[in-house]
């Protein structure tokens, strides 16, 4: 394999290629850091474990959504259960599969929820 093409299939090459185009975005002003929702952080990575102070914050929440009268906290994500088992020698199911059908549903309410009637 030549240099070049070795070059071009590697990693800092990749790195490097998309470092200069968000440079040059923000240069031109078309790069907006607050639109990007994408983008995880410690923060975020961090919200997600169960620790004691999550869990004080999940009961605040839930105790002011009772006191205004709100039945659920909009924010708790619903039960999800494992996949179901498969027999033995077979293969499990591939992740997307079960991604894609928990984006369908999230998708499917949230359309039903905008299309629903006012009470």
């Amino acid at each position: 394999m030549s240099v070049r093409k070795s070059h071009l299939q590697g990693r800092t090459h990749i790195k490097k290629y998309c470092e200069y185009y968000e440079q040059k975005a923000k240069q031109l002003g078309i790069w907006d850091l607050t639109e990007n929702q994408y983008d995880i952080d410690l923060e975020y990575i961090n919200s997600k474990r169960p620790s004691p102070e999550n869990f004080a914050k999940k009961m605040l929440r839930k105790a002011e959504h009772e006191k205004q009268g709100k039945k659920e906290d909009p924010k708790e994500e619903p039960l999800c259960l494992p996949p179901p088992p498969v027999a033995p020698g077979m293969p499990g199911l591939p992740p997307s599969v079960l991604r894609f059908a928990e984006e369908d549903r999230k998708a499917i309410a949230v359309h039903m929820a905008r299309d629903a009637p006012p009470l």
